[in-house]
């Protein structure tokens, strides 16, 4: 049975501007590079937010992104297409 309640819950926050903003800026090494500094240091330069979780969720997010432009999709489709997996893995 689809948990219709979670679904939202997780979608709500899933940050699709932070997503894109960062997809949109950053390579995928840069951002495995940022991954890697947040990893060590519990900080991270690209994202202003303070909970480290949600930086990771993120950056985890934009780079799944930027691979699906890297591969030719615009962003808009990229983010869109993210986000329909993510809502079909959950329901």
């Amino acid at each position: 049975m689809r948990n219709t309640a979670y679904t939202l819950e997780v979608t709500e926050h899933m940050d699709i501007k932070a997503m894109r903003e960062l997809a949109q800026q950053y390579s995928v090494d840069q951002l495995n590079d940022f991954v890697t500094e947040l990893e060590n240091t519990g900080r991270c330069a690209c994202s202003p937010k303070e909970d480290p979780f949600e930086v990771m969720s993120d950056l985890l997010q934009a780079i799944e992104v930027r691979k699906a432009v890297d591969a030719g999709m615009s962003l808009q489709e990229a983010v869109r297409d993210f986000s329909k997996r993510v809502r079909a893995v959950l329901s």
